[in-house]
């Protein structure tokens, strides 16, 4: 699936890093470590990429319905 970032948040305010939307602009998350920690998953995100997304980038992710939230869970 193709997702854009459209915002970005590096503070504990909230538990994701990236919000993205489709072509739909239905939202979808990458979240922080913790997160995919406490359902048993890898972070699909590497330091790597952390440095290098920024808004307005398009990317292409597998998503899952997680709590009611399309959370990417690999890049």
């Amino acid at each position: 699936m193709r997702l854009r970032i459209i915002e970005t948040n590096f503070t504990t305010k909230y538990n994701w890093l990236f919000k993205l939307f489709d072509e739909n602009e239905n939202d979808f998350y990458i979240m922080d470590q913790s997160f995919y920690e406490s359902q048993n998953l890898k972070s699909p995100i590497t330091k790597k990429e952390l440095d290098n997304y920024d808004r307005g980038q398009w990317i292409t992710a597998v998503v899952r319905l997680i709590d009611d939230r399309g959370i990417v869970v690999e890049i």
